[in-house]
């Protein structure tokens, strides 16, 4: 399936052109294969987020240094999983996950939280990317001022209450991610498999 590319409206999609090209499709998972296989991805690294979480809460003041790299560890994670642009449209984000389920609605709601002013003006999302790339997963060169003004945000992010709500906000979007699960299936497929027994009365029988 590889091979056949990407429609070009439908992001999810192949681009299929020929009967072939429909039946390796289906071979493949067929319809909201693509889906899943996306969210299959976030689903791990969202469940570690979690219990990254938890265990900053536990060590915090006994350990800081391990609470340190747990906490590199979580926006390191909050960058993977939330912040990548719009247009990276199968990458493994809470937003595409949504966007995969037609929840469009979920998935502007999450863009909304991190682009919400909070820290002198700038939202979590400038602070956390700014941060997480030009100084966790990359060394950039930055002059004397950039540098000033990257560690400052960071610190009123870390120091000024900023990393607790930053928590409470993980915690909450990872709470309704799993009502999601809980209500609709583990992706797509199962959404999809859950609504049609509903609508032939199939789930009403298995009760």
């Amino acid at each position: 399936m590889k091979e056949l590319g990407w429609n070009k409206d439908n992001p999810f999609m192949p681009d299929l052109k020929t009967v072939k090209d429909v039946k390796e499709y289906i071979a493949a998972g067929g319809i909201g294969a693509i889906e899943a296989r996306i969210e299959r991805a976030f689903s791990v690294r969202f469940g570690e987020l979690k219990e990254k979480i938890s265990r900053l809460f536990d060590i915090e003041l006994n350990d800081p240094f391990l609470a340190n790299l747990l906490l590199t560890s979580i926006l390191v994670d909050t960058r993977a999983l939330f912040l990548e642009s719009d247009r990276q449209k199968r990458n493994a984000t809470l937003q595409n996950v949504y966007r995969s389920r037609r929840m469009d609605d979920r998935a502007a709601a999450v863009d909304a939280v991190f682009d919400e002013e909070l820290l002198q003006g700038i939202s979590l999302r400038v602070v956390i990317k700014a941060w997480v790339d030009k100084r966790v997963v990359h060394m950039d060169w930055l002059w004397d001022d950039d540098e000033v003004i990257l560690f400052k945000r960071m610190e009123s992010l870390i120091f000024d209450g900023g990393i607790k709500n930053l928590l409470v906000v993980l915690l909450e979007l990872i709470a309704e991610y799993e009502e999601v699960v809980s209500r609709f299936g583990e992706n797509v497929q199962e959404q999809m498999e859950r609504v049609f027994r509903a609508m032939t009365g199939g789930m009403e029988a298995e009760s």
